[in-house]
């Protein structure tokens, strides 16, 4: 819900699925986010209310007008690397935009804040994007992600658990190109990320704008079953270009969530082994690199995100 005072917003807080404005010059608005606005005024003598108009907006305008009603604590804009080491949690907040030249916009990850501890500790992010979709459109043009920072460059059978949830609001003015992703990075060698013998593996739970993964066009080379409770999980295959690392992406059968929100909750080693077990790596390869986020190629849109990821040994 925001409370606007002369079209400054003074204070924000949330209220069921509608956003509520008050005018102190006498107008009252309801922005119900199915689209729907309903909007009432009120005399500066009097309380009765007089209906005005209900107007039907697509999804795709009422969230143009107004933000988020949450306030980012901290912003981070990649031009090519923006970020912060969130002490006392597990996790850094990052902005990687490594192709920032190819940007015409912005391309931002904002932060919110922690709750809980342990297992239940989650961080709220958001990744926001203001995107030319005409100007270099089939360009990644970076990652915005929440990382890792403890029990990493660990030998995966040495790890208990990977557990996460990971849940999406989506906002967005435009349509837009880009996915919900976790993304790892493996190696026989500890700490090793770079070099063309590191793996990286990708978990897409949700894509728009037809994104695919590398190794698209050559097909899947393994289909898995029975992984978070579905089956029919593409392997696809295929090598980065610009890394020379060998990118294994697994793509959901059928995707978390919808246009408006999504959802996950797993544990991310059974992953890993479902990977191990299709020969991709041996269960004694180490795990360098974790990580969950969006890839942006265009449109305006903001993911309000919540995560909960660590890794138990």
């Amino acid at each position: 819900m925001y409370l606007v005072d002369n079209s400054n917003l003074y204070s924000v807080w949330p209220k069921c699925n509608s956003i509520l404005i008050f005018i102190p010059t006498s107008i009252v608005i309801l922005f119900r986010t199915t689209g729907e606005l309903l909007y009432t005024v009120f005399t500066a003598s009097q309380s009765q209310q007089t209906q005005l108009a209900t107007m039907h907006f697509t999804r795709y305008l009422a969230p143009a007008a107004f933000a988020s009603a949450a306030v980012a604590e901290k912003t981070f804009c990649g031009a090519p690397n923006d970020y912060e080491v969130l002490m006392g949690t597990p996790w850094i907040v990052y902005s990687m935009n490594y192709a920032y030249q190819a940007i015409k916009g912005s391309a931002c990850t904002g932060y919110y804040g922690t709750s809980g501890s342990g297992d239940a500790q989650r961080i709220q992010w958001s990744s926001i994007w203001d995107i030319d979709p005409t100007y270099q459109k089939d360009v990644v043009k970076g990652y915005s992600f929440i990382g890792l920072t403890q029990n990493l460059e660990t030998k995966l059978s040495d790890i208990q658990s990977i557990p996460s949830t990971y849940s999406w609001t989506v906002s967005n003015s435009s349509a837009y190109k880009g996915n919900v992703v976790y993304d790892f990075m493996t190696s026989d060698t500890k700490g090793d990320s770079t070099s063309s013998n590191a793996q990286e593996l990708m978990l897409w739970l949700r894509w728009e704008g037809g994104q695919v993964p590398i190794g698209w066009a050559e097909g899947p080379t393994a289909t898995i079953d029975g992984l978070f409770g579905k089956d029919g999980w593409k392997l696809y295959q295929g090598k980065n270009t610009d890394t020379g690392i060998t990118v294994s992406s697994l793509l959901a059968p059928t995707q978390y969530g919808d246009l408006e929100k999504g959802s996950f909750e797993g544990d991310i080693k059974d992953w890993l082994l479902a990977l191990s077990k299709q020969g991709v790596f041996s269960e004694s390869t180490y795990v360098n690199v974790g990580n969950a986020g969006q890839e942006p190629y265009w449109g305006t849109v903001t993911f309000n995100n919540t995560l909960g990821l660590n890794i138990n040994l």
